[in-house]
């Protein structure tokens, strides 16, 4: 699972491959990513829909987690430009974090600001010149508004139309990491609503496998594939092996099929993401005691 969790909930008391669902899919070798000026931990990349602007946070600790951005010189190499304005909490302990944006700049993460007393923590607002101006609380029936559930991860249609959502429940009595975790879809009603179609639990049936935690999601451009990371429940802390893994559909309307898995690794690789024209899949792994990002190109 995310890191970030691991953390939250404790505090608590208690991104992403292919240019069609019909092309095989399949990945080259790892490749590192550079981000000139950074030297910290660098967790859940996303890339803006023109490819300019890399978006990641901090190590996830839940005491400084912050998001950042970087500006594009190749698909390897970005420079650190600073702290993403408007999105993170002015002070210490702080948890923002898992920049997603569609096409049109609106921005979307993951946020403990004011929780339990708000239990809504998906954020959005709209991404302009290195700032997020309009921040607002998502609303919706996506949300659990239940002490101990969250939002943990989301990923945006290009369009901005629909919020492929992640809840999971948090109980450290019982857990290590969440308890449980179910992605669903659900559709833009306005700017800062997204409610569940009847049939979203139908179409990510053979993704919201019991024996599994699945998170960290990202929708292809079709909203044909949906990429995620998962790991088998109670493997935590002594054995789990993390899978990339990505589901697929031939129509929106219909279910996604059974995940298949990308590539595993014991080594937290985790929130997968695409480049915008859908060549290059960017994700995290643990290197070294370090969270870096990490690439690999599409093999045709």
């Amino acid at each position: 699972m995310r890191p970030i969790y691991f953390l939250l909930f404790m505090l608590l008391g208690c991104s992403k491959e292919t240019t069609s669902s019909e092309t095989p899919m399949a990945f080259g070798p790892e490749q590192s990513v550079t981000i000139s000026g950074w030297s910290a931990d660098a967790m859940e990349p996303f890339l803006s829909a023109d490819g300019g602007h890399l978006f990641f946070n901090n190590l996830n600790d839940g005491v400084n987690t912050q998001l950042f951005y970087a500006n594009r010189l190749d698909d390897a190499h970005f420079v650190w430009v600073g702290a993403l304005s408007g999105a993170n909490q002015p002070a210490a302990p702080r948890l923002d974090a898992v920049a997603d944006m569609d096409a049109q700049n609106h921005f979307y993460w993951t946020s403990t600001r004011d929780y339990p007393t708000e239990l809504n923590n998906l954020f959005r607002g709209d991404f302009t010149s290195g700032n997020i101006l309009n921040a607002a609380r998502v609303q919706g029936n996506f949300n659990k508004n239940t002490p101990g559930w969250l939002v943990m991860d989301h990923g945006i249609s290009r369009d901005g139309q629909y919020l492929y959502f992640n809840n999971a429940r948090f109980d450290d009595q019982n857990c290590i990491g969440p308890c449980e975790t179910e992605i669903g879809i659900a559709q833009k009603i306005n700017a800062t609503t997204f409610n569940k179609p009847s049939n979203s639990a139908a179409l990510l049936a053979q993704i919201n496998q019991p024996a599994y935690i699945n998170y960290a999601t990202y929708i292809s451009n079709d909203q044909k594939a949906l990429y995620f990371t998962r790991y088998l429940k109670g493997s935590l802390p002594s054995a789990p092996l993390f899978e990339i893994c990505v589901a697929t559909r031939s129509q929106t309307s219909e279910a996604f099929s059974a995940p298949r898995v990308l590539f595993s690794d014991p080594n937290f690789i985790e929130g997968p993401t695409l480049s915008p024209d859908e060549r290059i899949l960017y994700y995290h792994k643990k290197v070294g005691g370090v969270y870096q990002i990490k690439m690999r190109y599409r093999v045709q």
